[in-house]
């Protein structure tokens, strides 16, 4: 019955497939090679044996899918049993993996590290084909958002006709304004002012140990982060691509409140070209990073049109996230922890260069 079943389906593809994208990614990975990277995570074929397993294929291009169109655990697995072009794309399997299942492998891919694995054996796939990044690099980063909970929204303001009125003898006790308060603080000594601050801190770990062991969609490892008197929530996207083949070769994922100048993505031998925000940071090799006026201390002539060639070097470098953010919907994720969120950032990166790699050989750029 499967196969009848399998036989229409791809009957009905056929009329489609000029137009699916996917069908062209398909042969641009040699997927097969990845099945050891990902057989090790499984124990059900010892001698205690276990149930039948998911193909190792489809759960790594599950996950490819799920990145490229930005979909819940819960959706997911409505679109693979609904849209053909995705059972095409994971070439009809019998079984197709649930939400619960989806969660287990991206949870084990995430505290294996097994993720920057398939990142680099893809990559070494590209780099035998003879695509490579040799000019230079470029190095951003962008905010990806997650839900910050009910806790970081302001209350509305009581109105003042609706606030209760105050007893005659909490008046009576209340002091003036040019009254002094009835007992005076003791100042408190310097090893005073140090348990205090131990105690704080203390605390501040106990509430970061309960909100990551809080069972919520709100972001355990999320911070807060402003940027042009805009407040984001949640993750923060490092990523470094080349100026002569847009693709990105490495990313990091952190928390949105650590500074970019942080995290350093440079290649030894290769000029990295980062904006003022990395002023000051640590670079690899050969450093291009766009100086920065301070006070009292403007920029000269020449430093100014430094800055000015390295704009035109790294003004691509905005691309991804406007692919990510537009047409993969990348810009939300909801997952809770950075590790989970790195193995999504991983397939987020990977399916834009394979729509770039798309993208340059319809331009005849890539052959």
């Amino acid at each position: 019955m499967s196969n009848i079943v399998d036989y229409g389906l791809r009957e009905a593809y056929n009329s489609m497939k000029s137009m699916d994208r996917l069908a062209r990614i398909d042969p641009m990975i040699d997927w097969e090679s990845l099945r050891p990277i990902v057989k090790e995570l499984y124990r059900n074929d010892t001698d205690r044996g276990g149930g039948p397993n998911i193909d190792e294929i489809v759960m790594i291009k599950t996950l490819f899918l799920q990145s490229m169109y930005n979909c819940p655990d819960e959706v997911m697995e409505r679109e693979l049993h609904d849209r053909i072009s995705f059972r095409n794309f994971l070439h009809y399997p019998e079984t197709i993996p649930d939400s619960r299942t989806i969660w287990l492998f991206r949870e084990r891919l995430s505290s294996t590290g097994k993720d920057k694995i398939i990142w680099n054996a893809i990559w070494k796939q590209l780099e035998d084909h003879g695509i490579s990044i040799k000019a230079g690099m470029v190095q951003d980063a962008t905010f990806i958002e997650s839900d910050p909970g009910k806790h970081g929204r302001k209350k509305p303001p009581v109105p003042v006709d609706s606030a209760p009125p105050m007893r005659e003898d909490v008046k009576a006790d209340t002091p003036g304004k040019d009254e002094a308060p009835s007992s005076t603080r003791k100042r408190m000594t310097r090893e005073e002012k140090r348990q205090a601050r131990i105690r704080n801190a203390e605390k501040k770990r106990i509430r970061r140990e309960d909100r990551r062991n809080a069972k919520t969609g709100r972001s355990k490892d999320g911070t807060w982060a402003k940027k042009n008197s805009v407040s984001h929530f949640g993750n923060k996207l490092h990523t470094v691509q080349g100026t002569d083949l847009p693709l990105i070769r490495e990313f990091v994922v952190t928390t949105a409140s650590l500074h970019d100048s942080q995290v350093d993505l440079s290649i030894p031998g290769i000029p990295c070209y980062k904006d003022k925000g990395y002023s000051g940071g640590y670079c690899k090799d050969i450093n291009a990073t766009m100086d920065k006026a301070s006070r009292d201390h403007p920029l000269t002539i020449e430093q100014t049109r430094r800055n000015l060639r390295i704009t035109k070097k790294r003004s691509p470098g905005e691309r991804p996230y406007s692919v990510m953010k537009q047409i993969m919907n990348g810009g939300h994720t909801f997952v809770t922890m950075v590790r989970r969120y790195r193995v999504k950032a991983m397939f987020l990166c990977l399916g834009y260069n394979m729509l770039t790699l798309l993208t340059l050989k319809k331009q005849g750029k890539l052959a």
